[in-house]
């Protein structure tokens, strides 16, 4: 069986103005509603509502990708009781999408900002997002009650899953 790489790109669109918004619904596969927004706009995004996964397996390094990925988590999450608790599961999301970007990033490097810089802020927007819905979806769950929340005070701070970080 032999593996293929999913490629999904986001592109814009440019829509005729004289095209109807039923023939735009039938050429493109975009939905009524779309298609009406992108004939007054003149455009429309495909591929919008999807993850953009563009794989280069030669330009991903993963004992690198490691290592940024820890970088990341002791600069900018270390000092979060939540993050870390679930240091292991937000350092391998940050990995994970680093891996589905890896071409992404070779792409938009410049001499300013080079791939390294790409790597740090696809990483740390990865945790940031996959701290935040595990803060979200655990919010209410009684069984990590006893174990999380004792841990959400540091001095005269309070987390608060609704409002983050307060100061008491």
């Amino acid at each position: 069986m032999e593996s293929t790489d999913i490629e999904i790109r986001r592109e814009k669109v440019f829509v005729p103005k004289d095209m109807s918004a039923r023939e735009i619904t039938k050429k493109y596969g975009i939905c009524q509603s779309t298609a009406h927004a992108s004939i007054k706009r003149g455009w429309f995004i495909k591929n919008y509502n999807r993850k953009q996964i563009i794989i280069d397996r030669e330009h991903f390094h993963p004992p690198s990708a490691y290592n940024i990925a820890r970088q990341v988590f002791f600069k900018n999450f270390s000092r979060n009781p939540v993050a870390q608790n679930i240091k292991e599961d937000l350092i391998q999301e940050a990995v994970c999408l680093m891996f589905m970007q890896s071409g992404k990033v070779k792409e938009g490097a410049t001499e300013k900002y080079n791939d390294r810089y790409g790597w740090w802020w696809t990483a740390h927007n990865a945790m940031l997002a996959y701290l935040k819905t595990w803060i979200r979806q655990t919010r209410y769950d009684v069984e990590l009650e006893n174990d999380i929340h004792p841990m959400m005070t540091n001095g005269n701070r309070r987390y608060s899953p609704e409002f983050g970080w307060i100061n008491c």
